[in-house]
């Protein structure tokens, strides 16, 4: 059996439940439900009498208090027995159960999943047997669905790591930029954009592509950035997106601008004749991507009404001209999506070392193309709407392969023009989890183009911040256990006006580094625009702070450069702790969107000191593992090669 049959076969959508538009992150389940009843239970549910409206849970954890029976039957009162019918076998179930309160003493309150909460009773004289009194609907219980209204399984994983006094499921978004630092002017508006050391000296660059011209800005002082594109060679070179790697192992940055390599060296960029002729017609996003296992960065190109085309890097026998492999690769194939419009995105979604691919073809409703042994893509279709009312240019569904369902397991993010799709293996299967996911389904914003994914809040999580051709940007918080959190409600003042007239493409880098990521953005007013990460800056003691800035305020970084002359595009890093639990995973070369690149400097924020190991997977499969011991400090700087151990934990800051 292939491995991806389980993408052909078919999508499991995560049922969700009624609309609801209430959403209060400040009821939180730990403070305000936890606290508030005697004893919280988890269990699954092990058996069902539909007819009966009866079903009985294995209690399988007590997370507070005490309760001594193993099952508990519940029996469903006479008006709300058809419910029982929506409880599947083995689904997660977390009750909070009795309070210390006259009249309330034999209460339960259980959730179910999809925001849906349920109220019963229990015989003071058989504590396992309760009575299904209701099932709350959201006119009578918004401040539960705000509380928790994500995935029952992920509920259960929240009040695990509540027991271990491990939680964390903040009700703000704890994130701060300041006014964006203009660095171009452009006419036409730039499209996609880089943040890239391209002289080597440590800082990061910035890279804007233009109609009129792209353009490069070294950055000579602290944030002060000099237009360069005549002296490094770049004059003339125009492009709707860029990509930046060492693609020859001589440790210079080279230059992918749409379907043209250009190669660095001592006196900057010299043109090339290494992709094949007519590579460079017709390109809607560009990317450097690792797609055979050797190290050596390839090319991944989305054409105008041609599909996607793959181009292989012969580095490993002796650099030259890149070999077409389109074919080979079975992308010439109408399944998958030849002759198609759209944006694409590289990472390892399954896991298994080999780069997939994400191609928002808008004919066919987008495609997750997994590479097989073979080194051939399988498509399976995912059913998306990319249209954009009218707009027939493929605006819209530059998605993201990261960390975001789960934060050891890859995702796939797509932003479609007025909504999102989230797809995660979730128990076994493919499934679209955007249901579950708290705000990331009600609150997108108009226009959606393409979406940045990274740990912009540094608590530890990948967040999503999306780019609109016409609107506000979104940031949603990733609250963990499935859930985001749109700041623009809760901080409206959290990003700067940069922010909010829309944006043609975004990349993400520490280009002051003090440890945040900031975005450069493309805006659609023409203006390049670098947007401060000051959320560590602000990040002090208070005498009153909340739960969850006092666990911020204990957070640490690891900022981790990768190095060595192949394997950095898509590498991994995996961050263990001392229990081997995997509480950090990332890819390098993921965040492309509209054909932007990002750094590949990579922050790992872990909440507390400790012992961890990281393991770092070179995109060749060459693997190391180094120890890393967080102290008092909040930062520590480390660079890791492929060779000679060079990682160091730098004194704490």
């Amino acid at each position: 059996m292939r491995k991806c049959l389980w993408i052909l076969v078919g999508i499991l959508v995560l049922a969700g439940g009624e609309a609801r538009s209430l959403i209060n992150p400040d009821y939180q389940p730990v403070l305000h439900l936890w606290k508030r009843y005697c004893v919280t239970l988890g269990g699954q549910v092990v058996a069902r009498d539909e007819d009966k409206g009866t079903m009985t849970l294995k209690v399988t954890e007590v997370f507070n208090g005490k309760f001594e029976p193993k099952t508990v039957t519940i029996a469903a009162a006479e008006g709300i027995r058809d419910e029982v019918i929506f409880i599947r076998d083995g689904l997660h179930i977390v009750a909070f159960v009795g309070k210390d309160l006259e009249g309330h003493e034999n209460e339960v309150l259980f959730y179910t999943g999809s925001g849906i909460w349920q109220q019963a009773e229990f015989d003071p004289n058989a504590r396992g047997q309760w009575r299904w009194t209701a099932v709350l609907q959201s006119q009578e219980v918004d401040s539960l669905f705000g509380c928790f209204n994500g995935d029952a399984k992920r509920f259960y994983e929240l009040m695990l790591d509540a027991k271990a006094g491990e939680d964390f499921f903040p009700p703000r978004p704890f994130i701060q930029f300041r006014d964006g630092i203009e660095v171009a002017q452009f006419d036409p508006p730039p499209r996609g954009v880089a943040l890239y050391d391209i002289d080597g000296d440590g800082d990061l660059d910035a890279y804007a592509c233009s109609a009129g011209g792209n353009r490069a800005f070294l950055q000579t002082e602290a944030l002060k950035f000099e237009d360069r594109t005549e002296a490094l060679g770049l004059a003339g070179v125009t492009s709707p997106s860029c990509s930046l790697a060492d693609i020859n192992a001589d440790g210079r940055a080279d230059l992918l601008a749409g379907g043209r390599i250009l190669l660095g060296g001592a006196n900057g960029f010299s043109s090339t004749k290494l992709l094949p002729a007519g590579a460079d017609k017709d390109v809607k996003s560009c990317a450097f991507v690792e797609l055979n296992g050797d190290g050596y960065p390839d090319v991944v190109v989305s054409k105008t009404g041609g599909g996607l085309r793959a181009y292989l890097n012969p580095g490993k026998d002796g650099f030259g001209v890149f070999r077409d492999a389109t074919k080979d690769m079975g992308l010439v194939a109408a399944e998958s999506g030849a002759g198609q419009t759209g944006f694409f995105a590289p990472g390892d979604f399954d896991g298994d070392g080999r780069t997939d691919l994400f191609y928002a073809a808008q004919g066919v409703g987008g495609l997750l193309l997994v590479q097989t042994k073979q080194g051939t893509f399988e498509p399976g279709r995912l059913g998306l709407d990319l249209s954009t009312f009218g707009e027939g240019q493929a605006l819209t569904g530059a998605g993201c392969i990261a960390p975001l369902w789960r934060d050891d397991h890859m995702s796939l993010v797509v932003p479609m023009d007025a909504s999102f799709a989230l797809f995660a293996v979730h128990d076994g299967q493919l499934a679209e989890v955007v249901t579950a996911t708290n705000e990331l389904m009600n609150e997108p914003t108009e226009a959606q183009l393409a979406t940045l994914c990274e740990d912009l809040n540094l608590d530890g999580r990948v967040d999503i911040y999306t780019v609109s051709r016409s609107d506000t940007s979104t940031y949603h918080t990733n609250r963990g256990y499935g859930s985001y959190m749109n700041s623009g409600k809760r901080n409206p003042q959290a990003f700067p006006m940069a922010h909010r007239v829309g944006a043609w493409g975004a990349a993400s880098g520490d280009v002051n580094d003090d440890g945040a990521p900031d975005v450069l953005l493309s805006g659609r007013d023409g203006r390049l625009v670098l947007m401060i990460n000051e959320t560590l800056a602000n990040r002090k003691p208070k005498k009153k702070a909340l739960y969850h800035e006092k666990k911020l305020l204990e957070t640490r970084i690891a900022t981790v450069r990768i190095g060595g002359p192949v394997g950095v595009v898509n590498a991994k890093l995996k961050l263990v702790d001392q229990s081997g639990h995997l509480v950090a995973l990332r890819q390098t070369g993921t965040n492309v969107n509209v054909g932007s690149c990002s750094s590949p400097v990579v922050n790992l924020a872990v909440r507390g000191n400790g012992k961890y190991v990281l393991t770092v997977v070179w995109a060749d499969g060459v693997t190391r593992e180094v120890p890393i011991a967080f102290g008092d400090g909040r930062r520590i700087r480390m660079s890791i090669r492929r060779l000679a151990p060079t990682a160091t934990n730098a004194a704490p800051e």
